[in-house]
């Protein structure tokens, strides 16, 4: 990165944070829980913030796995704060993931070259598709965030649609029925 200025990031701290969330045997509780969720989640915004400044610039598939990491960290941010022990644990062992994966590409963001299509990661933040009927949800068209059933991760998020689309839904599960 000869000659570029970029924001100081203290990537030993950074480090420190999210290696006390992954490298124990148990998931922090209590004080510990919520002060590690305060610290992980500013480290995530200031990565994510200079990430998305970094990623017009990136390549191939760094480019395409900074997208999708900054994605999901606007999604975790944007709906943290769950209520149970198990849920807030969850959202700061997510924490701790995005923020290993963000600094990974900040550090390493590989081959640069001339910004192209800025607009990329916005769009892609405010992409949403129902999980009914897998069709996109319109900016200002009513949705909901929800959890789908998964055996991998204990629930999926996602987003329905607040109007019904069950039709839809039905016409497309009828489309993807084997043809006898």
């Amino acid at each position: 990165m000869s000659g570029e200025r970029r924001t100081e990031i203290d990537a030993a701290t950074i480090r420190q944070s999210y290696g006390a969330v992954l490298g124990t045997a148990g998931l922090p509780k209590g004080e510990v829980l919520n002060t590690a969720a305060g610290v992980l989640g500013g480290h995530v915004r200031l990565l994510v913030s200079e990430l998305t400044g970094l990623a017009p610039r990136m390549r191939g598939e760094y480019r395409r796995t900074a997208v999708y990491v900054i994605v999901r960290a606007q999604h975790v941010l944007a709906e943290r704060a769950g209520s149970s022990l198990v849920e807030q644990q969850r959202d700061v062992f997510d924490l701790a993931l995005l923020a290993r994966s963000l600094l990974a590409l900040w550090e390493r963001p590989g081959p640069l070259g001339a910004a192209v299509d800025e607009g990329e990661i916005e769009r892609a933040v405010e992409r949403r598709i129902c999980g009914a009927c897998s069709q996109p949800i319109s900016r200002g068209e009513g949705a909901e965030a929800a959890v789908f059933a998964s055996e991998a991760s204990g629930g999926l998020h996602g987003y329905l649609h607040t109007d019904s689309c069950a039709v839809v839904a039905e016409e497309l599960r009828a489309r993807l029925r084997a043809v006898p």
